[in-house]
């Protein structure tokens, strides 16, 4: 008996499937972006000194989980420091009406720019004014979940609209003390503004696509976030935002890309008074936006200019212009791409009653970059 049981048990061992796991190994890519910048800046010590840098190294893990979702996993390494710059799923299609859904840390689908890596750019970094409007330091990056729905309508133009529940620490803004002896921060320097207390912050888009030919086409866009910068204030800010881009093909190898974008800030700047023991507010309230140009040709060569206008929200009396041209060359295909640029800019107007004579005169830079990407993820042009 015991010998048949033994017999049974080894026959529905061999006879079980074998269990694999459902995802292979995902694309793995490494992207280096080495680069020599010169500034004439008189505020710089390396003025009129070229600076080399090895710049920012991004692996990228990118796979299909299963028939109906992805996920993403990004860590960039820079001067030493490495973080996880984002980290999603996206579930795209399995979802009632054509839903999809993303969630995990991931750059904000805010405009048309902030999505994109720098390594996509067809310029050297990303805009002032999205640094000086957008939360965040180096790009408006939150953990949250986003839901995207393809609105039905009929007709060649194609809307999505999205919306985002985000964690919101991007929007905090690290307080001033003041000299009153019952500012919070003095009390608390760590939780004084109980800067360690979650606040949700919130993200939304609609985007319109339209073909224009075979190739070409036209896609419009607006965004809106708010979120609080600082919780025991309850101060918020705000930013719309409208976007356009326009990409012509002008040969079966050649096309012009044509994209800019218009911002506007409105913030509750928070402060202490010691009076009435109660915070205050100011305002901040700003708008700017940015406009290029950039011409693709052989699938190697592209050219472009770039223009750019908006008000400082830390000094509202300040504007900053900027005027930009842009050239690269792609090695036979797009692992390999050099990316020259020369950038002009201008402040005027200070808050300084009597500001320096070089402080509104004008500030050249320019940047060589390479980009080498190693594995399927791409040194893409944008």
């Amino acid at each position: 008996m015991r010998k048949r049981l033994l017999a049974y048990a080894s026959i529905m061992l061999l006879a079980a499937p074998v269990v694999r796991a459902g995802v292979t190994n995902p694309d793995i890519s490494v992207i280096g972006q080495p680069f020599i910048r010169w500034t004439d800046d008189g505020a710089s010590t390396a003025r009129k000194r070229p600076v080399f840098d090895e710049g920012e190294t991004e692996f990228v893990f990118d796979a299909a989980l299963n028939p109906y979702a992805r996920g993403f996993f990004a860590v960039s390494m820079a001067e030493g420091d490495v973080g996880v710059e984002e980290v999603y799923f996206t579930l795209l299609r399995g979802l009632p009406g054509d839903i999809t859904l993303k969630g995990g840390k991931y750059r904000a689908g805010f405009g048309k720019l902030n999505l994109a890596h720098p390594h996509t750019y067809p310029f050297a970094e990303r805009f002032g004014v999205l640094s000086a409007f957008l939360p965040g330091a180096e790009s408006f990056n939150e953990t949250g979940l986003s839901v995207g729905w393809r609105v039905p309508l009929p007709g060649t133009w194609s809307v999505t609209a999205n919306a985002d529940v985000l964690q919101g620490d991007g929007f905090r803004i690290e307080r001033t003390p003041s000299v009153a002896s019952n500012d919070p921060l003095l009390i608390d320097s760590d939780e004084g503004d109980r800067t360690s207390e979650p606040r949700s912050a919130w993200l939304g888009r609609l985007a319109a696509f339209a073909p224009i030919g075979d190739r070409s086409g036209l896609e419009l866009g607006l965004s809106a976030t708010e979120g609080t910068n600082n919780v025991a204030a309850i101060a918020r800010t705000r930013v719309l935002g409208g976007d356009a881009k326009l990409k012509l093909w002008t040969a079966p190898s050649a096309y012009l890309l044509v994209q800019g974008e218009y911002l506007q800030l409105d913030r509750d700047d928070a402060s202490w008074d010691g009076t009435t023991a109660a915070y205050v507010f100011g305002k901040a309230q700003a708008d700017g936006g940015y406009l290029f140009a950039d011409y693709n040709w052989k699938q190697r060569y592209n050219v472009g200019a770039s223009v750019e206008g908006y008000e400082d929200p830390d000094a509202p009396i300040v504007d900053i212009t900027s005027l930009g041209a842009f050239a690269g060359l792609a090695l036979m295909e797009e692992t390999t791409v050099f990316r020259l640029d020369w950038k002009r800019t201008t402040r005027t107007g200070s808050a300084d009653p009597f500001p320096p004579a070089s402080a509104s005169e004008p500030i050249q830079s320019l940047r060589l970059r390479v980009i080498f990407s190693m594995g399927p993820h791409k040194a893409h042009q944008f």
